[in-house]
């Protein structure tokens, strides 16, 4: 980051989404140093891109930019780590074997499926359900209790609520899908 020119709209914006960026990252990858090098490789490649406009593109655009790079770039890193893997366990490249690396363990949550979780999110009150939709849209605390008009305090214990809630019935429905 601190090549990213001072004052410069990709640099500043770029510096303002990390931590928005890494928490994102550490969601893939399960790993914080993989998640802070995905999380430098992809402002590197937004400061590159627009660092030479004169003005960014909307905020959610950016944002969209963001994440979409983050991922293709998680991608990428899984398909090195197969290959690597493959390579390794091939005969003919055994002098050039490739340490296996360790995959995160697969989670039950990997399993649910979209309707899954659209059936979970629809057992949550509406009131809960509409403030867990607005904070997955990525809207800030602040900016849900705004449009809700209610304090930041009860926008907290609404998310604290429905990731209860929705962790109950989704553990209680995956035991009963495996059984």
């Amino acid at each position: 980051m601190s090549q990213a020119k001072q004052g410069h709209p990709a640099g500043a914006f770029a510096t303002q989404q990390r931590g928005w960026l890494l928490a994102k990252a550490r969601n893939m990858c399960r790993n914080a140093t993989d998640a802070e090098d995905l999380v430098q490789e992809t402002l590197l490649r937004f400061i590159q891109n627009f660092e030479r406009a004169e003005s960014l593109p909307s905020e959610r655009t950016c944002a969209a930019w963001l994440v979409t790079t983050l991922t293709n770039l998680f991608y990428m890193q899984c398909r090195k780590m197969k290959v690597q893997a493959q390579s390794a366990r091939d005969p003919l490249l055994s002098e050039e074997a490739v340490v296996e690396p360790e995959l995160p363990a697969p989670k039950a949550e990997d399993a649910l499926t979209n309707e899954q979780f659209a059936q979970a999110l629809q057992k949550l009150s509406p009131k809960v359900r509409t403030t867990f939709e607005m904070h997955a849209a990525g809207k800030k605390y602040q900016d849900i209790a705004h449009a809700l008009g209610v304090p930041v305090g009860t926008v907290a214990k609404r998310l604290y609520d429905a990731r209860a809630k929705l962790r109950e019935f989704l553990q209680s429905s995956f035991s009963s899908w495996v059984n």
